[in-house]
């Protein structure tokens, strides 16, 4: 076997699988860390949704206009409470949000509270028409109100264009929210319930599931991959190993084929 690995084409052939083999390894590896990151988001997680709810200014702090303050991580899926009264009249039809194969809008109202401005999410409507036209939806409880839901982070906008009327690109605070209405939540929140109850047309957000189980089978597959490649190696060392030991093998079997023939 080692006269044969002293061959040339073995030896970059070596070479060539010992590169595969790296490579499945440090694929593996890295599935593996990724695999690692999201069991440790998947615990934030449980502990987020789980948690018990409460009011968002106990966890959360309004920020006037101009302030950065990005939603902790440990916020995210927290459950909250605010009450206030719906600002109908700065509600907007946020764009490109599809569920399930559809097109169509988030639906979001501010909600002006005692602590500060915070947006809502209540909820998805299909589009109507092209994606140009704002939906006709049902408008928001009028009144005092008190709504329960999930903390999201604001999303960042930068947009390029002007959108259609009574629409966004996105549910950024920053851009939905004027400077003259004084402090708001740098974060928004993915309404389930209000009190009094909304209209029930529109339809709630799904809540987020586990993650990581795609990167665990990817990386056991990488390593697959490498022991098939070493596996595969070993097997041809051994088959050109017996032919160099036993170079009549070659000719006897050619002479038996020949006879056969006649």
């Amino acid at each position: 076997m080692l006269e044969v690995l002293r061959q040339r084409r073995w030896v970059g052939f070596t070479l060539f699988v010992l590169g595969i083999l790296v490579l499945c390894l440090f694929a593996s590896r890295w599935q593996w860390q990724r695999y690692q990151v999201r069991l440790a988001e998947n615990d934030r997680l449980d502990a987020a949704l789980t948690a018990q709810a409460a009011p968002v200014e106990e966890l959360l702090r309004a920020q006037p206009a101009g302030a950065e303050a990005d939603l902790p991580p440990a916020l995210e899926w927290r459950t909250v409470t605010a009450t206030g009264t719906f600002d109908s009249a700065a509600e907007v039809a946020v764009r490109r949000r599809p569920l399930d194969g559809r097109n169509g809008f988030w639906i979001v109202t501010p909600l002006v509270t005692d602590s500060g401005v915070l947006l809502v999410n209540r909820g998805w409507t299909p589009a109507q028409g092209d994606a140009t036209t704002t939906p006709d939806v049902p408008a928001a409880p009028a009144g005092e109100v008190t709504v329960t839901g999930r903390l999201r982070p604001a999303e960042a906008t930068s947009p390029t264009e002007i959108p259609p009327p009574g629409q966004a690109w996105a549910t950024d605070p920053k851009e939905l929210v004027p400077p003259t209405q004084g402090l708001r939540y740098d974060a928004y929140l993915q309404m389930r319930s209000s009190s009094p109850a909304a209209d029930a047309e529109l339809t709630t957000l799904s809540e987020p599931g586990h993650r990581g189980v795609n990167n665990l089978v990817y990386s056991v597959q990488w390593l697959i991959f490498g022991v098939v490649g070493l596996f595969g190696w070993w097997r041809l060392i051994r088959v050109e190993s017996r032919r160099d030991d036993d170079p009549d093998e070659d000719e006897s079997a050619a002479i038996t084929a020949g006879e056969t023939a006649i």
